[in-house]
């Protein structure tokens, strides 16, 4: 479903549309509301004087993609894109619409802040880092001097509060109140974008953070789940990365008499820390996202998550049976990688994991995928194990992007289109079953909510099955994959130049798997070097 807001015709002030680019996990182009993909452009439009600016927040994903042919000159004075990595050429692509009907357009995200200097040919003004830098873009765009990279340390946290109230304004309707604590994480995980940014982890003030949950509620309908039944769910990449802070936050939450229950993102750590995680489940934390990644000992060797690691006598599983003991919900995201398992191996991880009598679903399952700009990446391409004419988008944790892998391209493809279309083979639906009658009997009804992330948890990854567009055939491999529709929204009267700049995906290898020549000012020396002598060879 394709959709645009129009912007007021009649809006005295300068407008301003902030829009958060996706392209979708199916490549295909529709509309997916999962709920936390909303928090992305909320922080920069509450950065934005609205007295002054009519600001208008949109999201590819939750309005669906955005319907470019509407775009009319003079629609909107400035847009500000943002992304994921894998939606840089979805930015590009918006970029090139709005700039020709009139806007001055400025971009951030990850990209643009690993590769600010490439990024800027194709925007009029880059922000790398922080959210803050967006503040010194309206100076710039009000005094006319608008243009450039525009750097904003992420540990440089600025006090603001940020203004819910644009979700209802703008039809974004989600059940609970997500709210930002910290930002970055002190762990250097390989496939983590995070550490490629330093990204250092750093805390808001308490005071900011009680304001924003308190703005987050009264911001709720009146008759509403989140009015009435508030739970927050802290979205910082590693909540318990200081735990003084951590501390501190639990005994606000603790005497707090709207907050019904919480939850939040940490690391695997922290669950060997019993007596923080009693301080938590008292404080009325029912859910814990941990990054646990896998079970695969060789696993979380090769990718540097030291904090996985396991050390004295208890291992992760009892770890989350006392987690479990005291109400918590433990989830996770789980990940393979094909070049150190076989699809024997990973079907066998897969199987017991769906129907352990411990665990939860995992969130989501994904390939282990070489982010551009990560250590994870820059190995990947020192050991030649990128494939060639892989493209930015492939590089989204379903699309394979190595070549030594264990099994054949053909055979991975056909895996891939398994868990991500039908995951519901690997589970037995007698386990789920029985599973749900002990915790029901364990909880009751005196505990709805626990009730409710049961019965969401086993649902999730079966409704994404359902969900997955199978009228596309994929190949599920880097170079080869289908592309989304949107690289074939190109204007009839578009210039070549302008088409292969704005609309051709960007490649990050070339023919014969060597890094592509933007990449190369970027890349550790060792690895440019390699690049170019490979080329000269070829």
């Amino acid at each position: 479903m394709s959709r645009a807001f129009p912007a007021d015709p009649t809006a005295t002030r300068p407008r301003i549309l902030i829009l958060c680019a996706h392209l979708h996990e199916d490549r295909a182009r529709k509309r997916d509301r999962d709920y936390l993909q909303p928090m992305a452009g909320l922080h920069v439009a509450s950065l934005i004087d609205r007295s002054r600016y009519a600001v208008t927040l949109y999201h590819d994903m939750w309005h669906g993609p955005y319907d470019t042919s509407s775009v009319a000159p003079g629609q909107y004075e400035l847009v500000v894109l943002t992304g994921l990595l894998m939606d840089f050429d979805r930015m590009r692509q918006l970029a090139y619409v709005f700039k020709r009907a009139g806007a001055k357009v400025v971009a951030g995200g990850s990209f643009c802040t690993l590769f600010p200097e490439f990024a800027l040919q194709f925007f009029d003004a880059i922000c790398a880092g922080g959210v803050e830098a967006i503040r010194q873009v309206m100076h710039d765009y009000e005094s006319g001097s608008l243009g450039g990279i525009y750097r904003s340390p992420q540990g440089n946290i600025a006090s603001y509060t940020v203004d819910h109230s644009l979700f209802a304004e703008h039809g974004i309707h989600i059940p609970l109140h997500y709210i930002e604590a910290s930002r970055g994480c002190n762990f250097k995980c390989d496939f983590c974008s995070i550490p490629a940014e330093r990204a250092r982890h750093a805390a808001y003030p308490g005071s900011d953070i009680a304001r924003n949950i308190e703005d987050s509620i009264d911001c709720s309908p009146r008759f509403s789940l989140r009015r009435m039944w508030p739970m927050v769910w802290f979205i910082d990449n590693n909540f318990s990365n200081n735990l003084p802070h951590l501390r501190e936050i639990c005994r606000y939450l603790k005497s707090h008499k709207r907050v019904r229950m919480w939850g939040a993102l940490v690391t695997q750590d922290l669950l060997r820390n019993h007596e923080i995680i009693k301080l938590m489940a008292d404080s009325k934390c029912r859910g814990l996202f941990t990054g646990i990644e896998s079970f695969d000992p060789k696993f979380i060797a090769a990718h540097n998550k030291r904090q996985n690691e396991q050390r004295g006598e208890r291992n992760v599983a009892e770890d989350i049976a006392y987690a479990e003991s005291l109400g918590m919900m433990i989830t996770y995201g789980y990940l393979f990688d094909p070049r150190m398992s076989t699809i024997a191996e990973m079907e066998a991880e897969l199987r017991s994991v769906l129907n352990s009598e411990l665990l939860h679903h995992p969130y989501f399952l994904a390939f282990v995928a070489p982010l551009a700009g990560t250590k994870l990446f820059w190995d990947a391409a020192r050991d030649g194990e990128l494939l060639p004419n892989l493209r930015l988008r492939d590089l989204d944790g379903r699309c394979i992007a190595y070549r030594n892998t264990r099994d054949s391209p053909e055979a991975l493809g056909e895996f891939a289109a398994r868990i991500f279309g039908a995951p519901h083979l690997y589970m037995s639906r007698w386990n789920i079953f029985s599973r749900f009658v002990r915790h029901l009997l364990r909880h009751g009804w005196r505990d709805p909510a626990s009730i409710y992330l049961f019965v969401e948890n086993r649902s999730r990854l079966a409704r994404l099955g359902r969900k997955h567009a199978k009228d596309r055939k994929r190949t599920y491999m880097g170079g080869t994959d289908i592309l989304d529709p949107q690289y074939g929204d190109i204007p009839s009267d578009i210039g070549e130049a302008d088409r292969r700049k704005y609309f051709d995906p960007l490649m990050v290898t070339d023919d014969t798997g060597a890094l592509a020549d933007w990449l190369l000012p970027y890349a550790p020396p060792e690895r440019a070097n390699r690049s170019a002598r490979e080329r000269s060879v070829a």
